[in-house]
C-alpha cells in the first residue's frame, strides 16, 4: 500500500508541476522540511501544510523532473518519520 501511495504521489506531483520552476521549488522546500522532522507529529504537520499549499495552488507549474524527485523525497522521509497514512492520503486528495 505504501509503495502504491508513493508512486501515485510522484505521478500526481509530476503532472501538478509541469511548466515553470516555481512549484517544483516549493515541493523541494516541503521535502527538506519533512526530512528535517524528528517525529511523526512534525511529519504530519508538514504533510498537512503541503496538502493545503497544493490545494491553494492547483494551477502552479514547475519542472516535472524536479517535482517528481522532490515528491519521492518528501514521501520517503514522511514514511521514515512516521507520518500517518491519513495525512499522506490528504495530500493525494489535495492535488487531484
Amino acid at each position: 500500500m505504501k509503495k502504491l501511495l508513493k508512486i501515485t504521489l510522484a505521478l500526481t506531483l509530476t503532472s501538478f508541476a509541469a511548466g515553470c520552476s516555481d512549484a517544483s521549488k516549493e515541493i523541494e522546500k516541503f521535502a527538506d522540511k519533512m526530512c528535517a522532522c524528528s517525529d511523526a507529529a512534525c511529519a504530519d504537520k508538514v504533510m498537512s501544510d503541503f496538502a493545503k499549499w497544493a490545494k491553494d495552488n492547483k494551477d502552479a507549474k514547475g519542472d516535472e523532473d524536479k517535482a517528481a524527485k522532490a515528491g519521492e523525497k518528501l514521501f520517503k522521509c514522511a514514511m521514515e518519520k512516521g507520518a500517518s497514512m491519513e495525512k499522506m492520503q490528504e495530500v493525494l486528495k489535495a492535488v487531484e
